[in-house]
């Protein structure tokens, strides 16, 4: 009778723990609760207090603030249909270099106030009139830099410090910028290949539905290792709407350690359970059928 009733057990602990940790979505759970994966980003982290925005779509750029609410102004980005001009470039980058006055090399001298430069010589700035304020927000018309007002580059150039980060996107990256606190341990700091390696590796993941399958790191950013040539954002369209989830249980080997011992008083089944793959004491089931019993 005991091994009836110790068969019986297992199997209701089997399937129960099936039924409990089985993770599935369908077309009509997806359709009826709306679950769509794409708005996810990977995200690159600052601890600094700003962080920029430019869209190069819509000619707008945003000052990201920690603590304040977000500026938003019109900018005039890059084009290659003006004379030496290129198109400014999408990535993640950093200011590398700031001065209130800087006067151009390459085109005549032109001066440039409040200087800000984040991909080589190309960067943030105002210019001394006001002629292209009328570009604005509405159109590229740069040889390459972020022309903005002078009153929103004066503003600007007090926030931002040496390693603010800047994101250029056209309008749908698959990577994002956020803050974090600086004693933040779950904060990892790459060097520059190292670190595009693994945001590349990220981006496949997003595209391939498989970024939620592994806990991930926070990246820190700066101006050392975010160089001028900057990071991929990708492409946030690529990105896979239905993302694989694992099923609870299969997230213990990246809290527990190798080492387990099961302590007498708990023992979960599941339909994988094999004994000789566990390490440790492993209870006796007919002594946790009699206390059940009893």
């Amino acid at each position: 009778m005991k091994n009836v009733l110790l068969i019986i057990f297992m199997c209701a602990s089997i399937f129960a723990d099936d039924k409990k940790n089985t993770s599935s979505t369908t077309n009509d759970e997806v359709k009826k609760y709306k679950i769509d994966y794409s708005s996810i980003k990977d995200t690159l982290f600052t601890t600094g207090d700003y962080f920029i925005e430019v869209n190069l779509e819509t000619q707008m750029a945003y000052l990201h603030s920690r603590y304040d609410s977000i500026k938003s102004f019109g900018v005039s980005t890059g084009t290659a249909r003006v004379k030496d001009g290129i198109e400014t470039k999408e990535g993640v980058f950093a200011i590398q270099f700031k001065v209130e006055r800087w006067h151009s090399v390459q085109f005549d001298s032109t001066l440039m106030l409040h200087f800000m430069t984040f991909n080589w010589g190309v960067g943030f700035h105002a210019l001394a009139g006001k002629s292209y304020y009328k570009y604005l927000g509405v159109k590229r018309s740069s040889h390459g830099c972020v022309r903005v007002s002078k009153e929103d580059a004066k503003d600007i150039y007090t926030k931002v410090i040496y390693g603010t980060p800047v994101i250029v996107h056209k309008g749908n990256p698959a990577v994002y910028i956020g803050f974090a606190e600086y004693n933040d341990s779950d904060l990892q700091y790459l060097e520059y290949p190292d670190l595009k390696n693994v945001i590349s590796d990220r981006l496949e993941k997003l595209y391939k539905g498989e970024y939620l399958l592994r806990p991930k790191s926070k990246l820190l950013i700066d101006n050392k290792n975010v160089t001028h040539a900057g990071l991929p954002i990708g492409d946030g369209t690529k990105i896979e709407k239905r993302q694989i989830l694992k099923p609870d249980y299969l997230f213990v080997d990246a809290v527990t350690p190798d080492n387990r011992v099961f302590h007498s008083s708990v023992f979960l089944l599941s339909k994988d359970f094999i004994p000789s793959q566990i390490k440790g004491t492993v209870p006796d089931l007919e002594s946790i059928l009699e206390n059940i019993l009893d």
